[in-house]
């Protein structure tokens, strides 16, 4: 079956996902984490993609991002492949590490972007990895909850400004990012209706 093409644009915004083969682990610690971030930041310093958001699981991850002239295929697979090599010399293997190509949905709309930030933020407490989302040092949500110490290469000012006009002020409060996302938490898995979608 031919692949379809991306719907894909400069500037246009996309949640990007992807997962190991047979869910298995492709981040396996922190520092598998934190080099995969760091391909992100080099990507994003390089011009290649805008990063607003991301969470990175043990088993997958999840990125809201907004492509430049580069183009969101060329810019994932730079990341991709650099991060795979990385993997594979380090844990002595070969082969694929991801299941196919990346996965990625337009995000054509405010409201869905900020049903998607919230989504990748809590996407940790879902995997019971954390409590909150500020909690989970692989994730976006920390830098948004806290006035120091954020990443140049994280783009906020769309996230700040969608947050500043929820809770209807003028600057951007890191506290209100923090309880807007809130303490939140799955009921047990006997008592789920739906299922948590990862």
């Amino acid at each position: 079956m031919p692949k379809t093409n991306r719907r894909d644009r400069p500037g246009a915004r996309h949640h990007v996902m992807n997962r190991g083969i047979a869910k298995r682990t492709c981040f396996p610690d922190l520092a598998a984490k934190r080099r995969f971030l760091g391909l992100l930041a080099c990507a994003a310093r390089r011009g290649d993609l805008i990063i607003e958001a991301y969470s990175i699981l043990d088993t997958h991850f999840h990125l809201m991002v907004r492509s430049t002239e580069v183009g969101l295929s060329k810019a994932m697979m730079r990341v991709l492949n650099a991060y795979v090599r990385y993997f594979n010399r380090r844990f002595r293997r070969d082969g694929s590490l991801f299941r196919g190509r990346f996965r990625s949905i337009l995000v054509d709309s405010i409201e869905y972007a900020i049903r998607l930030l919230r989504y990748i933020d809590r996407n940790p407490v879902v995997a019971r990895m954390c409590d909150h989302p500020v909690q989970y040092p692989a994730g976006s949500a920390r830098f948004y909850a806290r006035s120091s110490r954020r990443p140049l290469w994280l783009e906020r000012a769309a996230v700040e400004r969608w947050i500043t006009s929820i809770h209807r002020r003028r600057l951007f409060e890191p506290s209100d990012y923090a309880r807007w996302i809130g303490p939140w938490r799955w009921l047990p898995r006997a008592r789920r209706r739906t299922p948590a979608v990862q």
